[in-house]
């Protein structure tokens, strides 16, 4: 009895042990999927604030003065093209 009752408390421990790593792979497999996640997230928060500077720096004044000049010009030329 007591060699029986020896041989399924080792096959219960080897039992756990398995599970045990098993359930640390797949934590590992998680935090990695977690971390990646994390990364793609503040890339796109970086990519997003060079994106606000960008558009702010098109947005001063000079340049879009230039802009609407352009616009205006070509606009003349448009109709000094159509009523000739």
């Amino acid at each position: 009895m007591r060699w029986m009752l020896a041989g399924l408390s080792f096959a219960l421990a080897v039992g756990m042990a398995i599970g045990t790593a098993a359930i640390r792979a797949e934590n590992a497999i998680r935090r990695h999927a977690v971390e990646q996640a994390y990364r793609d997230v503040r890339d796109r928060q970086i990519e997003l604030l060079r994106l606000s500077v960008e558009h702010l720096s098109e947005a001063a004044s000079e340049r879009l003065a230039e802009i609407h000049w352009r616009h205006l010009r070509a606009e003349a030329a448009r109709r000094r093209g159509g009523q000739s």
